[in-house]
């Protein structure tokens, strides 16, 4: 790629810049670009060039399968998704409002309110919105608070703590989620009665990947900490609930997971709880979305019947 050092004085950044930008990014070449936008190679070219001038930094470098991101340039991607996401949904958001239902949605479940309500929710939702494509992403709560936050998520149904930062989210608190020690039926502490009991266990924490501060982890550690007993034996930590409570039912390893895991789901037949005395740090399941930005009606109508199943579900079990 050509660098300019030649740099107007006033940016004018364009959304056909910026998806011709994305659009290599994603493709890896020009010509797979080309083909992708459905414009010529040359108006491609065109259009990396005029924003590489603008910017004053070279985005691509080329290299025997294509071309690459410089550093710039992969800061730029992230920006640019976040941007074009918007303008989507400004899209989708003026046609909705027209009474136009397309588009998509995408959210974001941890394991507890997914057990609770995708299914019937997602059910009724495309009943009465078949042209809105549905997107959901799994994973721990700090995962879904990122995704918020860059714009890949519109909303999130999970966990919040009192030590979770949620200063730039708007936070709608839907029930308490019940945390508890899980193990495989027939484990041989399944009757203990106290923590202290389980100090020669082993233990299967999860955490977000890449982040190794994950509150996922501190609460089991945490757990252990507030009741004056060494740290738990944990022996593996994995990056989703599944992988941990496979795990569970085929050992002897114990998790600190939701309840509602040995009630429905696919591994309730597996799993039971430990009913000790202590209590983990309480948590709320609640909707979490960007505080400055509002939802497309399509992404409002599904977050609102969320909220309202989750919330019949449980006040059905107190």
């Amino acid at each position: 790629m050509i660098t300019f050092s030649d740099r107007p004085d006033t940016m004018a950044l364009t959304i056909s810049q910026l998806r011709v930008f994305t659009a290599v990014a994603e493709h890896g070449s020009l010509r797979a670009a080309s083909r992708a936008l459905g414009m010529a190679q040359s108006g491609v070219t065109q259009q990396l060039q005029n924003l590489e001038m603008m910017l004053g930094a070279t985005l691509f470098t080329r290299t025997n399968r294509g071309v690459a991101l410089t550093a710039l340039g992969q800061r730029l991607l992230q920006r640019a998704g976040a941007i074009l996401g918007e303008c989507e949904r400004a899209e989708q958001d003026v046609a909705q409002l027209r009474g136009e239902y397309a588009g998509e949605v995408t959210f974001g479940m941890t394991t507890e309110p997914l057990i609770d309500a995708l299914a019937p929710v997602l059910t009724e939702f495309r009943s009465r919105f078949d042209k809105v494509s549905v997107h959901l992403r799994t994973g721990t709560s700090r995962m879904m608070i990122a995704w918020i936050r860059d714009g890949t998520l519109d909303f999130a149904a999970a966990l919040v703590s009192k030590d979770t930062d949620t200063t730039d989210l708007s936070v709608t608190p839907l029930y308490p989620s019940e945390p508890v020690v899980v193990c495989r039926r027939g484990h041989p502490k399944a009757g203990a009665k106290s923590l202290a009991e389980l100090t020669d266990c082993t233990w299967i924490a999860t955490r977000s990947p890449n982040l190794t501060g994950d509150t996922s982890s501190n609460r089991l550690l945490s757990f252990f900490e507030s009741h004056g007993l060494p740290p738990p034996k944990v022996i593996a930590t994995v990056e989703g609930v599944f992988e941990a409570l496979h795990l569970v039912g085929e050992t002897d390893c114990l998790s600190l997971e939701s309840s509602v895991l040995t009630r429905r789901g696919p591994f309730a037949g597996a799993l039971r709880t430990i009913a000790v005395r202590e209590r983990p740090t309480q948590q709320n399941v609640c909707l979490l979305q960007r505080a400055a930005i509002p939802l497309t009606p399509a992404a409002q109508e599904l977050a609102t019947m969320i909220a309202s199943y989750t919330r019949t579900v449980r006040s059905r079990e107190r």
